[in-house]
């Protein structure tokens, strides 16, 4: 069984609408399935988190988990949809992927998304900016 048919059988219970791409797979995810989905990735799988991004829409703030599975050349890109934005929070994925610590500390600063279980969620780059800036990424909308 291929690894992508293989990933789907064991955890396509905890998995929203899927987009599948040559190579790439994006998957929503519940945050509060977020940390089982990664676990599975990171330590059954053995796939690498090459990066996280954080957006905003009109309506919530998403944040999008790359991992890389390098013997298939296949990514699988889990989104958590957060539809809170005053108080915007999600599980850290930091004590299963040590790696995702700076951009995890990175998503909290410029977006102001709290990640739960962070073990040093810091300011990172806009700490000592002399304008103070806030979520400097965000729309700055009431909704």
């Amino acid at each position: 069984m291929a690894k992508m048919d293989q990933f789907f059988a064991e955890m396509g219970g905890l998995i929203g609408k899927t987009i599948r791409k040559p190579k790439r797979i994006y998957f929503d995810v519940d945050k509060n399935n977020l940390t089982q989905v990664v676990e599975y990735l990171f330590n059954r799988m053995h796939c690498r988190l090459s990066t996280a991004t954080a957006t905003e829409t009109y309506h919530n703030l998403e944040v999008l988990y790359h991992f890389s599975h390098d013997a298939s050349g296949d990514y699988y890109c889990p989104r958590v949809l957060i539809t809170d934005k005053q108080k915007p929070a999600i599980p850290s994925i930091t004590p299963i992927v040590r790696g995702a610590e700076w951009i995890e500390r990175e998503m909290f600063d410029f977006w102001g998304i709290e990640f739960i279980g962070h073990p040093n969620l810091i300011r990172l780059l806009a700490r000592d900016h002399p304008q103070g800036l806030d979520k400097p990424l965000r729309f700055r909308r009431d909704k």
